[in-house]
């Protein structure tokens, strides 16, 4: 009863911080507070500074809309639970120096970024395929100044990393682990952050082979909030590989880690191995294909918000009847 109740609140939130999303916009917008607009349509490769300063602003206010329903519902529901505070969000050293944070991070962006500075390499030698045009716009477009990485580190490098690591991570993969355990927790949850990058769901060599470097450096970040139990090292590794590059410094990137990988190869593998020393392969496989089919689902049926909402309901009253049925042990006892 616990699994079903954990699986299904994380699949509730998923979607149901969604319809709450747009019930907030519904209700500013009428109430003449703000209006929010797509700030990637101002996306060309002729996007000027004022425009990216206005796509910057709207971009933010998206964030703080969409990460903020997720936790008006996240938040209740860890203080149901008794986790309160920063760490129950994974925002803690874990006593570990701020040195060895850095290296674990360092460390699991060896471990899992190539693939992706491979991919990147590959097209920008060889075109593997479309990209969806806003994100095609964003590297056409000048990168000379500070206005376009201003927008870069709301859209990729110093805001996202943040957000998506307290989400993904800091909830979604610990709510999990504390019934399944931290290898199924980490498959399911690199599937959920997988899917969740829409604009890469086209059937193309580029995109299909972006999945794959994706779900590796989900797997790269899970493992090491997994063993260090702090989101510092998994923010830190994600930071990097949003970090905006042209080919010549993804090339020296990619040699660090390389070197980087070798060096630190018996601490990684030790971390891996502690982790996923005693996997269960049915329950790593049904959170993952749960984890994916259910993403893909959200994206075609409408109707998926109001089974999203009935989850969180159920998971919520399987919990209350879990501590109810606990209760009375501890009375007859």
């Amino acid at each position: 009863m616990k699994r079903a109740a954990a699986l299904l609140e994380v699949l509730g939130v998923y979607l149901a911080a969604g319809a709450l999303e747009d019930k907030i916009i519904e209700l500013l917008s009428r109430w003449r507070v703000f209006s929010v607009a797509n700030p990637f349509a101002l996306l060309t490769n002729h996007t000027t500074n004022a425009e990216l300063l206005l796509a910057s602003r709207q971009l933010l206010l998206i964030w703080a809309l969409q990460y903020g329903s997720y936790f008006l519902l996240i938040i209740p529901l860890n203080w149901w639970y008794r986790r309160r505070g920063p760490k129950a969000y994974g925002l803690t050293r874990a006593g570990r120096s701020w040195a060895w944070l850095c290296f674990a991070g360092f460390t699991a962006a060896c471990f899992s970024e190539c693939p992706a500075l491979v991919h990147s390499l590959v097209d920008a030698v060889h075109p593997l395929g479309a990209m969806v045009p806003w994100r095609q716009a964003f590297f056409d477009m000048s990168w000379r100044r500070w206005q376009f990485w201003l927008f870069a580190g709301i859209f990729s490098y110093a805001v996202v990393p943040v957000l998506e690591e307290l989400l993904f991570r800091g909830y979604y993969q610990r709510r999990l682990a504390e019934d399944w355990g931290d290898a199924p927790a980490i498959l399911g949850t690199s599937c959920l952050f997988v899917f969740a990058h829409k604009q890469y769901l086209i059937a193309n060599a580029y995109n299909i082979t972006m999945v794959a470097s994706l779900f590796c450096l989900a797997l790269g970040l899970g493992t090491v909030f997994a063993y260090t139990r702090s989101l510092v090292p998994s923010m830190i590794a994600h930071a990097i590989i949003n970090i905006p590059m042209s080919p010549r410094w993804q090339m020296a990137t990619l040699i660090v880690f390389i070197l980087g990988f070798l060096i630190a190869f018996r601490v990684g593998t030790r971390a891996i191995k502690q982790v996923f020393r005693h996997p269960s392969p049915g329950s790593c496989a049904l959170l993952a294909l749960v984890g994916s089919v259910y993403v893909i689902a959200s994206e075609h049926f409408v109707f998926m918000t109001t089974i999203a909402i009935a989850l969180l309901a159920v998971a919520v009253g399987l919990e209350w009847k879990e501590r109810g049925s606990g209760a009375s042990l501890n009375t007859l006892t």
